[in-house]
């Protein structure tokens, strides 16, 4: 039985970051591979949360994670379970440590771009600050954790609804109601300004179901009003994937987002026009997609949530994410598997 002690695993980020290992945890058994909390271990997993401090500069996060690194006494792994593209901090540490794998479970499809200089390394934001040259030689040992954030969910497929009183929904927190700040970089520069030109467009010209002032509102009528809408607008925020996204089926709503494409994950589920409808992250085609929509709601809503509940029913079957970290501790040198 090979042994991985999971670091920290009750602090909020790691605890999503290894929740899908530990709801397959009969299943890795049957396999020969256990979950700890243990220090008598084979190799461990340390968590993005136990690494980085986002509310420090970037210097003073790796210096930290380093220290922290540092007590380890056995062979590790580092994981970086965010819903982000962005290898911004974790990579920092992963590269001047011990660890011998790097794991994520979102990439870049195209390293190269890791390269160039993004805001806070978020391809989607823009040229920016964080860049990453020296990517080719950390590319050998960083491969995809084989999970993602439509994981840490447990959907409930409901009946699509006869009425739908609003054309789309914008269930989410816009504007920020304080300043957000990762690594000395103020994130809602970025953040508002996407959903701000989303609003502009939409607003007046359909029927919205949305948030008063961005505040929040009990899960119930949140849920609710998701239910009510033909349309589950998802902009991206400080990741590209969001639980919303999954969302959009469980109340048989037709889930609009920027276009996904560029990005790698396993299990991967966006399909333009096959599970959900892709647009321009500028929202420059985005009325033209919604009426398209809304043209043919019934057919193209029954054919997308379909397809979406299908794909995530074969794809996110917990056996896929067992055999996919059995292949990578399987292709190591000296790891013996059942």
């Amino acid at each position: 039985m090979i042994k991985i002690k999971l670091y920290e695993s009750e602090i909020h980020r790691n605890e999503t970051t290894f929740r899908p290992f530990l709801k397959a945890i009969n299943l890795f058994r049957d396999v020969g591979i256990e979950f700890t909390n243990s220090d008598d271990y084979d190799y461990a997993f340390v968590g993005q949360a136990s690494i980085i401090d986002k509310k420090k500069s970037l210097k003073e996060s790796v210096e930290k994670g380093l220290e922290f690194v540092s007590k380890i006494t056995g062979d590790y792994m580092i994981v970086d379970g965010q819903d982000a593209t962005t290898l911004i901090g974790t990579i920092d540490v992963f590269r001047e440590s011990n660890a011998f794998l790097y794991l994520k479970n979102t990439y870049l499809k195209d390293f190269d771009l890791y390269k160039q200089g993004w805001a806070n390394g978020r391809y989607y934001w823009g040229e920016g600050n964080y860049s990453v040259p020296d990517i080719d030689d950390l590319k050998p040992k960083m491969k995809l954790t084989g999970c993602n954030w439509l994981h840490t969910i447990q959907p409930n497929w409901l009946d699509y609804g006869s009425e739908k009183p609003y054309d789309i929904s914008c269930m989410f927190g816009y504007p920020t109601k304080t300043p957000v700040y990762e690594h000395d970089v103020c994130q809602t520069d970025y953040y508002d300004p996407h959903r701000k030109k989303l609003m502009d467009i939409l607003e007046g010209k359909y029927k919205i179901a949305g948030l008063v002032n961005g505040d929040r509102i009990p899960i119930e009528k949140y849920y609710q009003k998701m239910y009510e809408s033909k349309i589950i607008m998802a902009p991206l925020g400080y990741g590209e994937m969001a639980p919303r996204d999954l969302e959009s089926a469980m109340f048989g709503g037709v889930l609009v987002k920027p276009d996904m494409s560029y990005i790698s994950s396993e299990p991967f589920i966006y399909e333009d026009n096959e599970t959900y409808i892709a647009v321009n992250y500028d929202w420059s085609n985005l009325e033209e997609k919604i009426d398209y929509i809304l043209s043919d709601y019934n057919n193209i809503r029954d054919r997308l949530v379909g397809n979406m509940r299908k794909q995530y029913e074969e794809k996110y079957d917990l056996r896929n994410l067992v055999l996919h970290f059995y292949n990578i501790l399987k292709s190591l040198d000296g790891v013996e598997t059942q």
